[in-house]
């Protein structure tokens, strides 16, 4: 126990970045303002640490300091999903960011490419979720009636025949996992994705890189200054750009279908 006149032990200062590291954060930045600061997060590295994971965004974030408070996450993508992560520059900020999501006034586009075709081409999936499986295996699992209510909006942007196609994706509640476990309900897993999808998430007879096709397209939320919205577009990763042309897809000049439906 502490005694009287005992000098609390000094926090550890954050351990020194490289110039590597600080030059590959900065570089992921597309937007930036005194209250925010948006990434387009790579695939393969995580938001935040864990067992086995080193190197992380939350890790890194000394390096978008610049001098002054270091940004505080307010949301997460999985590891493998690339695109847009939002960060708070101030407290006030990131309290009135976190706000927008708890709040379900962030709106949030993904793109995804998925084994077959839904059906109806536009639609809704409305199945709980909940956690299963053992220590390091654990994944959402679905059963009607039983978990945490998850919501997601998807609309087909282009196809590939009835082999694949390009979804848009758009959750209307924030669980884990929420839109690789969806999709694999409905039997179209999002390729790339063998903890959900298995064998079904790959497409035989192609060659494409050995990722998850998901993209954090967009985040539309209130600007955390109070005035006006924010809105934050992250360009496709190199391997999700190498799928899309593989199957002759073209999303830029795509229209956003949910908006289209009044969504």
């Amino acid at each position: 126990p502490e005694r009287y006149g005992d000098q609390p032990a000094k926090p550890k200062p954050p351990a020194a970045m490289s110039a590597a590291d600080r030059a590959f954060i900065q570089s992921a930045i597309i937007y930036e303002d005194d209250w925010a600061v948006a990434l387009n997060k790579p695939p393969g590295l995580a938001t935040q640490g864990g067992s086995g994971t080193s190197r992380h965004v939350d890790g890194l974030m000394t390096g978008l300091a610049d001098g002054g408070e270091r940004p505080r996450l307010v949301h997460r993508l999985d590891r493998d999903t690339s695109g847009v992560l939002l960060l708070g520059k101030t407290a006030t900020a990131a309290a009135a960011l976190a706000k927008a999501f708890r709040d379900r006034t962030a709106r949030k586009i993904y793109w995804a490419i998925v084994a077959g075709v839904p059906k109806p081409e536009q639609g809704t999936v409305d199945l709980p979720l909940k956690k299963g499986g053992g220590a390091g295996r654990e994944r959402m699992v679905w059963e009607e009636g039983d978990g945490d209510r998850a919501v997601t909006d998807y609309a087909i942007l282009e196809r590939a025949g009835r082999f694949a196609c390009l979804v848009a994706l758009m959750p209307l509640t924030g669980r884990t996992h929420q839109l690789r476990a969806h999709m694999a309900a409905i039997g179209h897993p999002i390729l790339g994705d063998g903890k959900y999808g298995g064998e079904d998430a790959t497409m035989p007879g192609m060659t494409l890189p050995r990722a998850m096709l998901l993209h954090a397209r967009s985040i539309d939320l209130p600007h955390p200054s109070g005035k006006g919205r924010l809105f934050i577009e992250a360009e496709p990763s190199p391997d999700f750009a190498a799928a899309l042309a593989a199957f002759g897809f073209a999303p830029k000049s795509l229209p956003d279908p949910f908006r289209e439906a009044g969504r």
